[in-house]
């Protein structure tokens, strides 16, 4: 490395370097080094540094605590690299088996110049931080972060850097109070500590237990962040005029009144019973709130005429909404999650501005009344999750275009006879997931005219699809997706088939009682690009008439019948069928594929998994593919040979993943399948990754 004399940039960032390689110091020229890893043994030590007086930009220096001599910091002369921007400092390793008092003595010699714009220091376990780390005449400094420094009991006088905006202080377990040592003292009436700051974390300052505030102080702040820090008892900044972000997180100690802040907009409050407001007053410009296991509501919510997104949670003594919730004039967006004894919101009605709703794990709660929406006609988004003891919502909701239930279990839906007027009318996407209602075993989608996406999965209780006798002269023009997952007694769809000219994609898994696909897919689904069939047993062709022509890919996995019947595919008449998955047939013993002419010749990607009896692919069934460029073959166990004639001409890329008879005998140069794909011009033998794989994933 020392030999390359003249290089300028060495970028070893996002590497795993244990140590720098011998001869850094030779590199006097360079201009961009991203790190430094001082060595422990015979790896280059932080005096290497001293003659790149060129470098510039970003610079980390981590494993610090290699460091044996304190005067090889001095050596590296950091204060004299004028043209570093950001400078990080990291140590490493357990704290009970450092040198605390060398530590101190290498970050005090430490001290960078004072151009530096950014600074970090990370798991120091010096005692004290240095006196220059709160030098006034650190004129450029924007942004500091102190982290996991265990042993400090005090901060620095950060106060007096005068261009500091962002500054965050973490697990700093030796702090107790912070008081006027962090704001300094220049010895000037004038002087106003943090006069730029603009954003203040304190994070997991677990002993801190006094915060001494001042009467003027972060004249500029506008986010501050107080999380986890369980023994801190007060005080909070009684007057901050520029904040616009309050959050306080896990804080069961905390005593105090929220500062006056006139342009907050966002407060987040969590575990933290006793912080109170002075008024709501003082919050009208609020326009996030976000209340977190907290046992009272600590605002009065009627004078928060900007409020627009409101978010209860985890708030185990709330039984019922504020009844003032339909002041909240400007509110577009409510949130109530995880509240078990909120049973009732009979006396509440939503705000008239609100556009969406969702409420989840509320274990109580079994209605969402008529009169909620008695004063709404907005609402367009609405989700309903995990609510045990669920069973109705309003039948009516006329602005609503997309409605989300999952595991609901006792929700009853309306029957189909009673949706047929005014039923949710403007409706786009609907997403039903763990119903077991018994109303629900017909699905009537013939009545959502404006439906682009419907997803209905695990309702145990399904059996058909229908369109209402005095609607089966209506297409469902705007329906685009159509997806059912897991509905075991599902048997059949309308029997004239969906009126859905402009589907694009339709899935069907896990139906094990489904005997056939809609009638008239080649004449009503003309628009259909995206098939997947998947554990469907009982299908046993596609419909008379065949698949439509628009269909671009098709996917089929363990539906035996089918499968068996798969001479009778017709997939030749399909001129724009591009891509193919064939996966999992546990019934048959196929031990060669595909068969002559199964596959069309416009296919361009094969992907064939979970063939456990497949031993060859057969040319004649292959032979003809000359548009195929994507091969890929998954979970063939026995497959170890290619065609003799070899793989089309066109392939360009082969992926086997599980293959491993396969995969032996394609290495290159020496396997006997190699001289059969030596022509692909991108190989990849994938790693199968069990703890992230999910089985459908190959074929989804």
């Amino acid at each position: 490395m020392g030999k390359l004399i003249n290089l300028r940039h060495l970028d070893i960032s996002d590497t795993s370097l244990k140590e720098m390689p011998m001869g850094m110091k030779g590199l006097k020229r360079l201009q961009t080094l991203t790190a430094f890893v001082v060595g422990e043994d015979r790896g280059a030590k932080i005096k290497e540094l001293r003659d790149m007086s060129h470098l510039g930009g970003r610079l980390c220096i981590s494993k610090l605590q290699n460091v044996v001599d304190a005067m090889d910091v001095f050596e590296a002369n950091l204060k004299g690299k004028e043209r570093l921007d950001e400078l990080v400092m990291q140590w490493d390793g357990e704290a009970t088996a450092r040198d605390l008092q060398k530590e101190t003595t290498v970050l005090e010699k430490l001290q960078p110049h004072n151009n530096l714009k950014e600074l970090t220091i990370e798991h120091y376990c010096g005692e004290k931080f240095p006196n220059w780390l709160g030098e006034h005449s650190f004129t450029n400094m924007v942004s500091m972060q102190l982290h996991d420094c265990k042993n400090c009991s005090s901060l620095p006088s950060l106060g007096q850097l005068g261009s500091l905006k962002e500054l965050s202080i973490m697990r700093i377990d030796g702090v107790q109070k912070v008081g006027q040592e962090f704001y300094g003292n220049i010895g000037s009436s004038s002087f106003k500590p943090f006069e730029a700051l603009e954003i203040l974390r304190f994070e997991k300052i677990l002993e801190w237990e006094e915060w001494v505030c001042r009467e003027i102080e972060f004249p500029c702040l506008k986010e501050l962040y107080i999380k986890i820090c369980p023994k801190l008892k007060k005080d909070l900044p009684k007057h901050l005029p520029k904040l616009t972000k309050l959050e306080i997180s896990k804080c069961g100690q905390l005593v105090c009144r929220l500062p006056m802040a006139p342009f907050i907009n966002e407060l987040v409050l969590e575990e933290c019973d006793d912080v109170v407001s002075r008024s709501g007053v003082h919050l009208a410009s609020l326009t996030s709130l976000n209340v977190s296991n907290i046992c009272k509501i600590p605002v009065e919510l009627q004078y928060l005429h900007s409020l627009e997104w409101l978010v209860l949670s985890d708030c185990p003594d709330l039984n019922e909404l504020p009844p003032v919730l339909h002041k909240l004039t400007s509110l577009k967006r409510l949130e109530i999650k995880g509240c078990p004894r909120l049973s009732s919101v009979s006396e509440v009605e939503l705000p008239s501005m609100l556009e969406f709703l969702r409420v989840q794990q509320c274990d109580s709660l079994e209605s969402l009344p008529e009169g909620l929406m008695a004063n709404n006609t907005r609402l367009q988004d609405l989700s309903i999750m995990h609510c045990g003891s669920l069973r109705s919502l309003p039948s009516c909701i006329s602005s609503l275009e997309s409605l989300f239930i999952l595991g609901c279990g006792k929700l009853e839906l309306p029957l189909p006879q009673d949706m047929v007027h005014n039923f949710y009318p403007s409706l786009t996407r609907l997403s039903i997931i763990g119903i077991d209602c018994e109303s629900l075993t017909s699905f009537p989608i013939g009545l959502f005219t404006k439906l682009m996406y419907l997803d209905i999965m695990s309702c145990t209780n399904l059996e058909s699809l229908s369109i209402p006798e005095e609607l089966r002269h209506v297409d469902l023009t705007s329906l685009k997706h159509i997806s059912i997952r897991h509905c075991p007694n599902l048997e059949s769809f309308p029997q004239g088939g969906l009126p859905t000219p402009n589907l694009e994609r339709l899935s069907i898994l896990n139906c094990e009682k489904l005997k056939s696909l809609p009638p008239q897919m080649r004449t009503l689904l003309t628009s259909l690009e995206d098939l997947s069939i998947i554990i469907c047993p009982e299908i046993d062709s596609f419909p008379e008439g065949g698949l439509p022509t628009s269909l671009s890919q098709l996917k089929i996995s363990s539906c035996c019948k089918l499968e068996q019947g798969r001479v009778r595919w017709n997939l030749q008449t399909l001129p724009f069928l591009r891509k193919i998955i064939i996966g999992v047939d546990e019934e048959e013993r196929l031990e060669s594929f595909p068969e002559k002419w199964l596959l069309p010749p416009t296919l361009t990607t094969l992907t064939i998994w979970g063939r456990e009896n497949l031993k060859s692919l057969d040319n004649k069934g292959l032979q003809h593919l000359t548009s195929l460029e994507t091969l890929k073959l998954r979970f063939c166990y026995k497959l170890k040979h290619f065609p003799k004639q070899g793989l089309p001409s066109s392939l360009s890329c082969l992926k086997i993943c599980e293959c491993p008879l396969l995969k032996k005998r394609c290495q290159r140069d020496t396997g006997e399948e190699w001289p059969k794909i030596s022509h692909i011009s991108r190989i990849v033998f994938e790693e199968f990754d069990e703890g992230s794989f999910r089985p459908l994933d190959v074929i989804l």
